[in-house]
């Protein structure tokens, strides 16, 4: 779940937008129709960074033929991109999209609208924290919104699972999470990348701030979640994500979220991607997606 594998090689065009944020030396890169109005912002998940997921670029080409629309596709490079997820949290992010929000709106972006993957829909969940004074947008996409939990006790038993949450939290009660996990204490799939204790505490455990997208949370827990989501939302789920337990309906529980949000809030077209997987490389549910996210723009207004 760590390790992205790269996106195809060949050449592709985009315009480089220099922006002020929190990560140093930040920019954004655009795809897509020149000069559009709105802006679909790409937010990728753990291990990536600008261009490793390939579907936001067939995404651009979509809008492409859909003039009226006028939206373009923008990528960036967050403080948690690549590696650097180990020691950052989902208020990094948050502080990374707003500043890029806030960029576009300079540039005359009427419409934002933000499209996570994998960890970056639980960057849009976080974007809706009243905790946080952030940018408006007008809209969110959750694609492939995994557990990380439950991606993690595909990989290792939940007893040594717990065994390393309980020295995590250990090292963060002592005022030590900002040490990094051992790697006896990870799966392999965490083994390349530094990870600190309070950030893996974050991602696999019941009560971590990441947990938003765990099937066994009470609706006590998850609904206020998403009760604050007060823009659009569309919900997607992959049909054969490979990090996601085959106990999980994935169709139920994206209905059920809707459920937990205001009437009206979470789209109809929510559901999940037939034959996709977590970050949708098959042709014929990429074709799925990009048709179903045009249509979700259509809707914004």
């Amino acid at each position: 779940m760590v390790k992205p594998k790269m996106a195809p090689s060949g050449t592709f065009t985009v315009t480089v937008h220099p922006f002020e944020s929190p990560t140093p030396h930040a920019c954004a890169y655009e795809a897509g129709l020149t000069n559009a109005r709105n802006a679909l912002v790409f937010i990728g998940g753990l291990g990536d960074g600008p261009h490793t997921v390939p579907y936001p670029r067939t995404i651009a080409k979509g809008l492409e033929a859909e003039p009226e629309l006028s939206y373009s596709v923008f990528e960036f490079r967050l403080t948690s991109s690549f590696s650097g997820f180990g020691f950052a949290r989902l208020a990094d992010d948050v502080a990374d999209i707003s500043a890029i929000v806030k960029y576009l709106r300079s540039i005359g972006k009427q419409r934002v609208v933000l499209l996570g993957h994998s960890t970056g829909s639980q960057d849009c969940m976080e974007y809706t924290s009243p905790s946080h004074d952030v940018e408006p947008v007008e809209g969110y996409i959750l694609q492939a919104p995994v557990c990380d939990r439950g991606a993690v006790s595909m990989e290792m038993d939940e007893t040594k699972l717990d065994e390393g949450l309980k020295f995590a939290k250990e090292l963060i009660a002592s005022g030590r999470g900002h040490e990094r996990m051992l790697p006896t204490h990870l799966p392999p799939s965490f083994h390349t990348t530094p990870i600190s204790a309070s950030r893996w505490y974050a991602l696999a455990a019941t009560d971590g701030e990441d947990n938003y997208f765990d099937p066994s949370l009470p609706d006590e827990v998850a609904r206020p979640y998403w009760k604050r989501v007060d823009k659009p939302i569309l919900i997607l789920h992959s049909g054969n994500d490979e990090h996601v337990p085959s106990s999980v309906d994935k169709d139920a529980l994206v209905q059920h979220w809707r459920s937990l949000c205001r009437p009206g809030i979470a789209s109809e077209l929510s559901g999940t991607i037939p034959g996709a997987g977590h970050r949708v490389e098959e042709p014929e549910a990429e074709a799925v997606l990009v048709n179903t996210v045009i249509k979700f723009l259509r809707s914004i207004k």
